[in-house]
């Protein structure tokens, strides 16, 4: 009998030590443990992660061609293309250890960039081809830093034909946001933008526009959405979307992917070409803009966009310094155009400051016979300790320098061949505020500014167009520089419950 009683003891006690401990972890389950119950988190533990993007990519666009291809009407006033002919160059630089560009439609093989036999880490991966269709520059990195990158150009010239005159383009690098300043979209001016969808999944890419004629966004023609479909293309006709005004700033966002993003302009004046080129990107906002890649005998227009209201000073930057243009009112969320007339001797670029934020560019013009005209659409330049612009082949190419800053500065140029390897290197002094010229040699040109005050551009002239037809248009450079973060993470015995 007392056997059994201490086993029926022993079953209540079991049970109710089960029901305790039950009750004990779902108390732990929703209830915080007492302070004094965790111990401190120690710092001792933290963990630093470097995140570095190597793997490159950029969206190098097509060549320059008609808004309307079509053959009709009487073959004296069709639309002609010309003896178009067209450079393609790219090249991987610093710890790029290989590079490839793939023709963005799928069709066709990648062609690899290939390296010098030297050691010197000045050298590059490079490629030359006459292709003219729309590829994408891809190259991977070993590491990041300044000095490492890739940088890409296509550019046409051609001596007779509505596209006389010479057009360019860097390859873009893709992002879910772009901005464009864009001169006048009136009756004979054909504005393309030109999207490119790298990714694997369809973009849906919005689109809003400024004019000169009132402030905010137009009320577009055409539809303000474009979808652009997976490791594809897509365009829209920003000059039907938006016509009649003087002057466009457009804002192209993207909702699902990073998309690459080129704006193709061509002007044609009844019978007349009036130039061609490319806008590329404009950079952010900033309180001083400079742009550079003028000479004297262009004729300069600026444009002007901003959020909020502005004042804004004008200086040419010469060799000697600045010099007073004028200065200017701008209304927010509305495009300023200013006519700034003929570029004076000795000055090689626009300054723009201003009280607030804004987004400028210049328009520089030059005439040929016949009223034939080409132009180059000029972006503001942000200094960068590395960068890099590829020189096509067939013109001339002249680096203008110019220094931000109130100090003289020196910039260093390495100028590199086509094989890959270092062709020559050269210092250049630049006095405050001023800017200087350097002619252009090989397949690229990259400067090193260690204190980040010199902003450069590369001017294309030339290509041996004939008597008589004006050939202009210009390149900015591309950063050299890898996006890399750290992240520090640090146990926390505190978050566990």
């Amino acid at each position: 009998m007392k056997k059994t009683s201490v086993r029926v003891i022993r079953v209540i006690i079991a049970i109710i030590t089960s029901l305790a401990l039950i009750a004990a972890f779902v108390l732990l389950g929703i209830v915080s443990m007492p302070q004094w119950l965790v111990d401190s988190a120690s710092g001792s533990d933290a963990t630093a992660y470097h995140i570095v993007q190597q793997r490159l990519q950029s969206y190098c666009p097509a060549r320059m061609t008609l808004p309307d291809s079509t053959d009709w009407g009487d073959s004296d006033y069709r639309a002609s293309a010309g003896d178009l002919s067209t450079s393609a160059r790219f090249a991987a630089f610093g710890s790029a250890y290989t590079a490839s560009v793939t023709p963005f439609d799928g069709n066709g093989t990648a062609s690899q960039l290939k390296s010098s036999t030297s050691v010197s880490n000045r050298n590059a991966l490079t490629y030359t081809d006459q292709d003219g269709t729309a590829r994408l520059l891809s190259a991977t990195l070993l590491k990041a830093g300044a000095g490492s990158g890739q940088a890409g150009t296509v550019a046409s010239r051609a001596s007779n034909g509505d596209l006389r005159g010479i057009s360019a383009a860097t390859c873009a690098v893709p992002s879910v946001s772009h901005s464009f300043l864009l001169p006048a979209s009136s009756t004979g001016t054909s504005h393309q933008l030109m999207l490119a969808n790298p990714s694997s999944k369809t973009a849906s890419v919005s689109v809003q526009i400024y004019g000169t004629k009132s402030s905010g966004t137009i009320g577009l023609s055409t539809s303000g959405t474009v979808t652009v479909p997976a490791n594809g293309e897509a365009t829209m006709n920003l000059s039907a979307a938006a016509g009649g005004q003087d002057g466009l700033y457009v804002s192209v966002n993207s909702s699902s992917a990073s998309v690459g993003a080129v704006v193709r302009t061509v002007v044609i004046d009844g019978l007349t070409p009036k130039g061609s080129d490319f806008a590329m990107p404009a950079g952010k906002a900033a309180t001083s803009n400079l742009i550079p890649s003028l000479a004297e005998g262009d004729h300069a227009f600026v444009y002007l966009y901003g959020e909020h209201d502005a004042k804004v000073s004008l200086s040419w930057v010469t060799e000697d310094g600045l010099v007073t243009i004028d200065t200017h009112q701008v209304e927010g969320q509305r495009v300023t155009v200013l006519d700034i007339g003929s570029v004076p001797a000795k000055a090689h670029g626009v300054l723009a400051s201003s009280d607030a934020n804004l987004v400028a560019g210049v328009k520089a013009v030059r005439s040929g016979n016949d009223g034939q005209e080409d132009f180059a659409l000029l972006s503001a330049v942000t200094p960068e300790e590395s960068s890099a612009a590829v020189l096509p082949e067939g013109v001339t190419s002249t680096l203008t320098l110019a220094n931000t800053s109130s100090a003289q500065t020196d910039a260093q140029i390495t100028f590199i061949a086509d094989n890959g390897e270092t062709k020559s290197e050269q210092t250049v002094t630049l006095k405050a505020n001023s800017a200087a010229t350097v002619t252009g040699e090989g397949l690229a040109a990259l400067v090193s500014d260690a204190d980040r005050k010199v902003a450069w551009a590369v001017r294309l002239t030339g290509a041996d167009l004939g008597d008589g037809v004006a050939g202009l248009s210009s390149l900015a450079p591309t950063a050299l520089a890898a996006s890399e973060e750290t992240v520090h993470s640090t146990p926390d015995a505190s978050l566990v419950h």
